[in-house]
């Protein structure tokens, strides 16, 4: 065909429907509105858009330069770069190949990536320790090292232990969050004690040790679990407290009575409160931020649940809509689609087909209508859906071919009516039940030039085969009985170019007869 099956649908489609922007801009234009006007705003837009367009441009004209004969080693490294990105990337993507309603498969993969997460900041956590200290005892790094792997090896064992259940996943995901908290503080401690923080280096050393607890903060917030971020934020909170009036202050030290506390707090050294209120406020408003991300995006997750649950349910119903719908027309064709059948269903397209000519229709309209005549019969072993029946859930790719199928089958089904059209017609002339009502009720069905082309060619069809209800007509008669009985369906130069090319026509028909038979 030279379209494909949703065009040739549309195809005998009429509207008389202006478009909706069609109509926005008659009205604004009928307002004294300029629907073509641009504001500053939009001006300022434009050349944003069109300077990065022209960096785009200039960067891939860059990268065309500079490729265009590539060695074989920088060939190769590329390759290499471009395998080792897609196998980071796989280690650190969240719902690569995850179905999204499964929560234990879900967790399972987050337990996955937080724990190659883990692996990374441990080597990071060793890096500090090792750098950072400057009196290295070696016993306690190695203890650390020890719980390190002690930690990541029991993690490893039940996140992948079978049977896999939602309770292990969850478990894991609490360990991991408990102890890459506390390693961060222990880390933070650790620089503190071990490093003068009156140096340079030992601030900053110290300053990004401190921000290690932040980052722990960052890494429980991907498991996107707003509940666990609110309790552990809770102790989060205790340790810090702890850890500023203790190991960053020895407040301790000047807690002999209330009195003395309060002086060397406020009246000697207020920055000392100053700074433990501002880092508590940092705290305070970092979580709060992180915890507003983790809520929408946690709200966002069971939104597209309940999305993909609604349309799971759509997708069954609508495998049962279509299987029922396609059974209906092979049972149809059963009883309908005989060898006879199949033989006039041919000769119908090639006398439409040819109507569709001597009209002065394009070749390509032509071959369309020719198509459209015989899918009835040509097509309707493709609507078969057998293969999707029993799969729970359709990817993109079974929906695609699946909505192709409907759209085949309506365009089967618009066939199989204009089919029953002319049979009902036919029938009730020579039944004498054709009231004006009944054919004011035909006329409103598929009322196109294609649609009346292929009419007037079935109907001709039935006239010159036998019926329960009539004899087989011969050529004249049937013509005597379309411009005398049914002229009130086609337009006139419809039936007019067909009695003027009757003969043609006559030949056309005996011709497929003596070929089909």
């Amino acid at each position: 065909m030279a379209k494909k099956e949703r065009d040739l649908d549309d195809f005998f489609k009429k509207t008389d429907k202006d478009p909706d922007e069609l109509k926005t801009y008659v009205d604004n234009i009928k307002k004294g509105e300029d629907p073509n006007r641009t504001t500053r705003l939009d001006k300022i837009a434009m050349f944003f858009k069109n300077a990065v367009e022209r960096i785009k441009m200039y960067s891939k004209k860059s990268d065309a330069a500079s490729s265009k004969k590539p060695s074989d080693l920088r060939r190769r490294l590329r390759i290499v770069y471009k395998r080792v990105m897609k196998k980071a990337t796989e280690k650190f993507h969240f719902e690569s190949g995850v179905d999204i309603l499964d929560d234990k498969s879900v967790l399972y993969r987050r337990n996955r990536v937080i724990k190659n997460i883990l692996i990374v900041t441990n080597i990071v956590f060793m890096v500090f320790v090792l750098i950072g200290a400057e009196d290295r005892n070696y016993i306690v790094i190695f203890g650390f090292g020890v719980l390190m792997f002690a930690i990541n090896t029991t993690l490893k064992r039940i996140i992948r232990e079978r049977p896999r259940t939602l309770l292990k996943q969850q478990m894991a995901m609490y360990i991991a969050s408990v102890y890459i908290l506390l390693a961060s503080f222990g880390v933070y401690i650790k620089l503190r004690v071990g490093v003068d923080p009156g140096t340079v280096g030992g601030f900053s050393i110290t300053q990004a040790g401190y921000v290690l607890i932040y980052f722990a903060l960052v890494v429980i917030a991907l498991y996107q679990d707003a509940t666990l971020l609110r309790i552990l934020f809770k102790w989060v909170l205790v340790l810090m407290t702890i850890i500023h009036v203790t190991i960053m202050y020895p407040l301790y030290e000047h807690a002999e009575s209330i009195t003395v506390l309060y002086n060397y707090l406020i009246v000697e050294n207020p920055t000392v409160t100053i700074d433990i209120l501002l880092r508590t406020l940092v705290l305070i408003i970092f979580n709060i931020a992180l915890y507003s991300s983790v809520a929408i995006g946690e709200m966002m997750n069971n939104k597209r649940k309940e999305e993909l649950l609604k349309r799971r349910d759509m997708e069954s119903d609508f495998k049962a809509v279509v299987g029922d719908v396609f059974d209906v027309i092979s049972v149809f064709n059963v009883h309908t689609d005989t060898r006879d059948n199949t033989h006039a269903a041919r000769r119908v397209a090639e006398i439409a087909s040819r109507l569709g000519n001597v009209l002065g229709l394009s070749p390509t309209v032509c071959n369309e209508i020719y198509e459209y005549s015989k899918i009835h019969v040509d097509r309707t072993k493709e609507l078969s859906i057998v293969e999707y029946e029993n799969k729970e859930v359709l990817d993109e790719k079974d929906y695609q071919v699946i909505r192709d199928k409907t759209i085949l089958g309506s365009v089967i089904i618009k066939r199989l009516q204009l089919n029953q059209k002319s049979e009902d017609i036919v029938r009730a002339h020579f039944e004498k039940t054709a009231d004006r009502a009944f054919i004011e009720r035909m006329k409103r069905i598929q009322r196109t030039q294609e649609g009346q082309i292929i009419l007037l060619a079935e109907m001709y069809e039935i006239l010159r085969q036998p019926r329960n209800y009539k004899t087989a007509l011969e050529h004249k008669r049937a013509l005597e009985l379309l411009e005398l009985e049914f002229k009130d369906y086609f337009e006139p130069y419809i039936l007019d170019r067909f009695m003027k090319y009757s003969g043609e026509f006559e030949n056309y028909y005996q011709r497929f007869k003596q070929k089909l038979a």
